[in-house]
Formats: structure tokens, sequence, C-alpha cells
């Protein structure tokens, strides 16, 4: 966790707003009875190698973070968390919508199913998502303490369907290079 909540501290230094999109990522229970790891993992990935074709969702994406599942019920999942720099995008909910619609027709073909977490922030008495200043610590702080720590519950582990030791139920981006320290610092 501790490497999860430098990369969030990271992005904060090189982006005074984030805006965070939650989304879960699967297959439909027909599909996912017989799906492997490795096929969700494949599937995400050509996700996020897509990103360059695909402007207008993941220009401004600046980060994401996720952690694959497993579940009798759901077979392999994802929680995923999306980064967008927060000076430049707006409307978390139509984000996560986006990035749901995708994978359900582009990339998994309408087997994909997914859950957009962001329309139901208004429900939790602590959000963690969406629109994040750099300088709201407490909203920061849920981020890390609800939302990160939520995801990375050992509930759903993928031990008993990994195929080999190398895989790795989460992934993150790298992080960015820090921008120009000109203009006025912040507080």
């Amino acid at each position: 966790m501790g490497s999860l909540i430098n990369y969030c501290y990271g992005l904060h230094k090189v982006y005074s707003k984030l805006l965070v999109v939650r989304v879960d990522l699967g297959y439909g229970k027909e599909y996912a009875r017989t799906c492997l790891l490795a096929e969700i993992k494949k599937d995400i990935k050509h996700m996020l190698d897509n990103r360059r074709g695909n402007r207008s969702l993941f220009e401004h994406m600046v980060g994401y973070f996720i952690k694959y599942e497993f579940a009798e019920e759901k077979g392999p999942h994802a929680h995923a968390l999306f980064f967008y720099d927060g000076q430049k995008v707006r409307k978390d909910e139509h984000y996560g919508d986006q990035i749901g619609r995708y994978w359900r027709e582009k990339i998994t073909a309408g087997n994909g199913v997914f859950h957009n977490c962001n329309y139901d922030k208004d429900r939790y008495k602590q959000c963690g998502i969406g629109m994040i200043d750099h300088s709201d610590i407490a909203k920061r702080k849920i981020l890390i303490d609800r939302v990160i720590s939520y995801m990375l519950k050992e509930e759903q582990s993928i031990e008993s369907i990994k195929q080999s030791s190398r895989d790795r139920a989460v992934t993150k981006a790298v992080l960015p290079r820090h921008k120009s320290s000109a203009g006025r610092p912040r507080n």
C-alpha cells in the first residue's frame, strides 16, 4: 500500500487537481465462468495500449491503478482508478461511463460489464473520488484510507487462479515527471 500512497502523493505534486474516476470492469456471467486471469489482464492491457488512439477519452489521463480480483460468481474482474488532469477535464461520471462503454463495446466485443462508481459518489459519507484539489487534505486522505484500502482488500484474492508466480494483483502507471517549477508556488 505504501507505493500506492506515494503514487497518489506524487500525482498531486505534479497536478494541482486530479479527477479520480473509479470503474469496476469484468465480464457477463456466462462469459466470466470460462475466463482466466490472463484474459482480463490481456484485455485491460489492450485498453491501456489504445490510449493514444482514443484521445477524446484518454488524452488527459495522467495515471491509473488497477487491482485484479476473482470471485466465483463474477469470475476475474478488476477495480480501476483512473486519474485525469483536473485542470483540463470535468464530469467524472461521464468519463466513468465512457471508459465502461469502451470496455464493453470495443475491448470485449460485448462480453464486458462495468460499474461506474462515480455515479454513486453522493451516497458516500466520505467520498474520495471525483475532483480532488491538492489543497483538500481531507479528501486526499479519504482517497487513500477508504478508496485505495478498500480496493486492496484480500477477500477476493487472485491466489486461487494465478497461473504463474509472476502474476500480480495490482498494476499502476509510471509516475509522470515533475512539471516546471515556474509560476506561483503552492502553499
